[in-house]
């Protein structure tokens, strides 16, 4: 060390943080590290524990395989919402296989994860969506409802003054807004007190399955910081109301890497159906070099729990020739490609089970998942700081 304790020399500060003296003197311009002048000399100092914080998150934000941080690596924001162990998912500690299988509602898992009482939320009448929007909501592709809702929430959300209640009460109270208008542009339907799972089963006519679409979007409410949440999040720190940063986090989740996955999966499986030999379906998108959709996941290397609850679920429920045949065909999947089915693809079957469009699955994890972008939203308001990572340049100096 240098002179004096607690404090390094430029040349053993650059070493210590394994990078140019040049970049020192950069995280000093911007205030990451004190230095100090040495006494009697024309030089600095710096302070070690500055120094070594610096190297101790350095370290951490790169995957043990050099991956980065942002692509399921190390933890990137506190949240007290969802955790998993790899075999379970959780929402602020309750099992959610447990919560699909018992009689909660979304909307209690909602108030749940939103940390408020379920009195002062969906207790206020619906919201009713105005008239002049009429034309543009009838206009809306039936097949892509969820463009719809990302072009309408914000619309409406300017007309709701209330939306800009950024407090724990007043955003839980237009979440559940935005939730109650999300199954409405769904489904074509005014807003109602109703269940969500009870509004889209009656519209899509699937009522005797109605416990089936509520368990699917209990599943889907959360799942930690993935794109679609993390969009909602960096939206919500820079102030953007819950219309608002909903609409970001649609625009996300309908890529064809995020919820676009699930289309993709009822596609395989209806080709594994007319195939047959199923797995010369899986054979030809391999052959194809496209990745099968539906089947792994970074975060469930022994399977999804998700998944694995809903697939239990529709297994007790359906039991036609066709219905153990679809089931089939997943396994078949399964054991061609080594990889346990996920939620996407647990979606896609219970679309073909339910005979419901190729969109159904995205619409569902939707709806569902709003409730948990509503919760990170809450969480960003309350942290009150905006979320600007810093990029590594990589490029020409």
């Amino acid at each position: 060390m240098g002179e004096t304790a607690g404090y390094m020399t430029a040349k053993e500060a650059a070493a210590e943080l394994n990078v140019s003296v040049a970049t020192l003197y950069a995280y000093v311009s911007r205030g990451i590290v004190q230095s100090e002048a040495r006494p009697g000399s024309r030089s600095r100092r710096y302070l070690a524990t500055d120094i070594r914080a610096l190297a101790e998150k350095n370290k951490i934000a790169k995957h043990a395989d050099g991956g980065s941080i942002l692509s399921f690596g190390s933890p990137l924001l506190d949240s007290e919402i969802t955790y998993t162990d790899g075999k379970r998912l959780y929402f602020r500690g309750r099992d959610s296989s447990l919560l699909a299988t018992a009689s909660a509602s979304l909307e209690s898992v909602a108030t749940l994860i939103w940390d408020c009482s379920e009195d002062h939320v969906f207790q206020e009448a619906p919201p009713r969506i105005p008239a002049e929007f009429a034309a543009m909501r009838h206009a809306g592709k039936a097949d892509r409802p969820l463009v719809l809702c990302q072009a309408l929430l914000p619309l409406i959300g300017e007309m709701d003054l209330r939306a800009y209640d950024r407090s724990r009460r007043g955003a839980s109270q237009t979440g559940a807004r935005v939730l109650r208008l999300m199954a409405s542009l769904v489904t074509d339907m005014q807003p109602s007190a109703t269940a969500v799972h009870e509004t889209l089963s009656f519209a899509w006519q699937v009522g005797s399955h109605a416990h089936l679409v509520r368990s699917a979007l209990i599943l889907a409410a959360d799942h930690e910081l993935n794109a679609s949440t993390f969009t909602v999040r960096v939206a919500a720190s820079a102030g953007a109301p819950l219309y608002h940063a909903a609409a970001a986090g649609l625009a996300t989740l309908q890529g064809a890497r995020h919820g676009g996955e699930i289309e993709r999966a009822l596609r395989l499986l209806r080709e594994m159906m007319r195939e047959h030999d199923p797995a010369e379906a899986v054979s030809a998108w391999m052959r194809r070099g496209d990745a099968v959709p539906g089947f792994g996941h970074p975060l469930y290397p022994e399977g999804d729990p998700r998944a694995r609850t809903l697939l239990t679920l529709m297994e007790r429920e359906f039991t036609s020739s066709e219905s153990l045949a679809l089931h089939r065909a997943a396994a078949v999947a399964q054991s061609i490609t080594g990889r346990h089915l996920n939620f996407d693809g647990a979606l896609a079957i219970l679309s073909l089970h339910l005979g419901l469009p190729a969109h159904t699955g995205l619409s569902l994890l939707a709806i569902g998942r709003v409730v948990g972008w509503i919760g990170h939203a809450i969480e960003q308001y309350l942290d009150d700081r905006l979320i600007r990572p810093r990029a590594r340049y990589v490029g020409l100096r």
